[in-house]
């Protein structure tokens, strides 16, 4: 273990010249505050508290204000139409089963597969009420972010984030803000396996509000080009490849994480790409039809009242294929 803890925690691979392990316990030494690994420890119950917190505001704000703006759960109208519609399917395939004997097999069991998807399909509103979970999230960490940053010299000269380095105190609303992050994240870990299926930001989408949807994507694509395409590579990457250079020198580190933060920058060419591909399809359209970043479940609803079931649609889908074999 101890071979193994020692290759893991290499001094000459994590920390650049004539900094040691030891070294930090004597920064603290000096009542300087440095992270530490038990203060993950924080994480944990916090995320329970935001978890508890989560359905608590969805329950009681989300989903009364989604339904203040007309979104309809469509959750108990989806298993009616199942019901109605399972009868006549069970007509139409054993006309089927007559003459084919595995393509009705085939059709009954995709017919219970199809039953099924509609069954669990997932009302707008609980996915709004996600959504909206999210977004006051995301903005109450932004402006906390923006309170416990602006008075940091390392914000607005980068050069900050090296000089006398590791000797840089941990204050506490930095402290906190991390541990927020960290615990919403592992919220979110908790719950992925019975969060409703929706896409982010799509309130306005749910709400079927279309001219605020399309200021809200505009606004989204201007803020995605000046904070990935241009703050992101000339202050940041700059900061990391250059001036770190210059006070901390090379050492093997440096270029594991440069090299991860070059991959996230030809990330967020390719995202902005898809956006462009968005924006170009709204232009023709006239309106925001679809994320091309995201699956396209948030068209069912639309899809199921328009076309009919999708028990419906695939049952038409095999009586052509069953006329095309006879």
């Amino acid at each position: 273990m101890d071979l193994i803890s020692a290759t893991i925690w290499n001094e000459n691979f994590w920390l650049p010249k004539n900094v040691t392990w030891k070294g930090f316990s004597k920064i603290e030494d000096n009542g300087v505050r440095l992270p530490l690994l038990h203060d993950l420890l924080y994480v944990y119950p916090l995320a329970g508290v935001l978890y508890i917190a989560r359905l608590i505001f969805e329950k009681y704000i989300a989903q009364p204000y989604g339904r203040s703006l007309g979104i309809r759960d469509m959750q108990s109208s989806n298993k009616r139409c199942i019901q109605q519609q399972q009868q006549p399917s069970r007509k139409k395939g054993n006309s089927i089963d007559s003459g084919h004997g595995d393509l009705s097999k085939t059709a009954n069991e995709n017919r219970k597969s199809s039953s099924q998807l509609s069954y669990h399909r997932v009302s707008p509103l609980a996915k709004f009420s996600e959504s909206c979970w999210r977004f006051v999230f995301y903005l109450s960490v932004f402006i906390y972010g923006i309170i416990v940053l602006r008075n940091k010299s390392w914000v607005w000269d980068t050069r900050h984030c090296w000089l006398n380095h590791p000797n840089q105190q941990l204050t506490k609303d930095i402290f906190w803000y991390y541990m927020i992050e960290l615990a919403f994240y592992w919220s979110l870990v908790f719950s992925q396996f019975i969060d409703v299926k929706r896409k982010s930001a799509k309130m306005a989408k749910y709400a079927r509000a279309q001219r605020v949807c399309d200021t809200l994507f505009v606004i989204f694509a201007l803020v995605w080009f000046v904070t990935r395409l241009c703050y992101f590579p000339y202050k940041v990457l700059y900061t990391t490849i250059y001036e770190e250079v210059e006070i901390l020198g090379y050492f093997p580190a440096f270029y594991l994480f440069n090299g991860l933060l070059i991959l996230l920058q030809c990330l967020h060419y390719f995202w902005f790409y898809l956006i462009c591909q968005v924006a170009i399809g709204a232009l023709k359209a006239g309106k925001v039809e679809k994320d091309q970043r995201s699956d396209s479940e948030d068209s069912e609803d639309e899809t199921y009242t328009k076309s009919g079931s999708p028990l419906q649609q695939h049952h038409s889908s095999l009586t052509k294929i069953h006329n095309d074999n006879s």
